[in-house]
């Protein structure tokens, strides 16, 4: 049992998989389970206590990611926890990731670093990474398979809920540096992660990788996008003028290559005038 520090993964609809991706991390001292569900899966619930150590919550429907992991931070600190590993349902750390991810953290100071990431291995980049044993520095880093010092997150302040999803990583992580915390990343430590419903097209002989994200996370998106952009330009405006390409790229290939082309663009121009009018919060359909 590794002491002090707990896990937290946010759970929506979860299917039949999510048990098995538990026990890739079922050896921190204490895993809070948020369940966002809309409706409660009492089978799945009833297999969830075989984790002993696992203690799960029912939101009472979809609060957010942001809420969720405030949640489960809230929790481990209360409990006494120095750091917290935060996971979605959907993955998976491979081998021994974390105990390596672990025992980096217990062997190296780590008091000016907020998060320690693995090195995520989503659906576009299978087969093409080797593993290296060596430690960088990245900007942000996806939300799953973090370890987050929990001191950092006490002085720099709650994910941003009114975000709801998407972003909200984006944000806590350009907080942190703004804040003067580092973020690690450990490239041995491998998590495999869902990215969205990924499809592979060719333009001019140049492959292009899809998420084809629904009609409602573009909307998010979109929203948070501008808003983190407009945030924290002043303090780094080359990612912010790296996110303005991204925005005007995923138009394009949603344009050219994804489904339900004038709903995702509706959703758009929906995000974009929220923005503007400081709308925020959970999308009304």
């Amino acid at each position: 049992m590794i002491k002090n520090i707990d896990a937290v993964v946010v759970l929506y609809h979860p299917e039949e998989s999510i048990i098995g991706n538990i026990k890739t991390y079922q050896q921190v001292r204490t895993i809070y389970a948020i369940d966002n569900s809309e409706e409660y899966n009492d089978n799945l619930v009833e297999k969830l206590k075989q984790f002993e150590n696992l203690i799960y919550i029912n939101n009472k429907g979809n609060q957010g990611i942001a809420h969720a992991l405030n949640v489960g931070a809230k929790l481990a600190i209360e409990n006494g926890a120095d750091w917290l590993l935060t996971m979605d349902q959907d993955s998976r750390f491979i081998e021994n990731s974390l105990e390596i991810l672990i025992a980096w953290i217990k062997n190296n100071d780590t008091s000016k670093i907020g998060i320690v990431s693995p090195y995520h291995l989503t659906k576009n980049k299978a087969n093409v990474y080797e593993k290296e044993n060596k430690i960088i520095d990245e900007l942000t880093v996806m939300t799953s398979g973090n370890l987050l010092n929990l001191e950092a997150f006490d002085n720099v302040g709650k994910f941003e809920e009114k975000y709801f999803i998407d972003y909200v990583d984006n944000e806590y992580c350009l907080r942190l540096r703004r804040n003067g915390y580092s973020i690690k990343v450990h490239k041995n430590c491998i998590l495999l992660h869902s990215l969205g419903d990924v499809s592979f097209h060719y333009l001019f002989g140049r492959k292009i990788v899809c998420t084809n994200h629904n009609y409602i996370r573009r909307y998010y998106i979109t929203r948070n996008r501008l808003n983190v952009m407009v945030k924290y330009f002043t303090s780094y405006p080359l990612f912010c003028i790296k996110e303005v390409k991204a925005l005007v790229f995923e138009w394009i290939k949603i344009i050219l290559f994804e489904k339900s082309k004038m709903k995702k663009q509706k959703s758009i121009f929906l995000g974009i005038k929220d923005f503007l009018f400081g709308n925020y919060g959970k999308y009304n359909v």
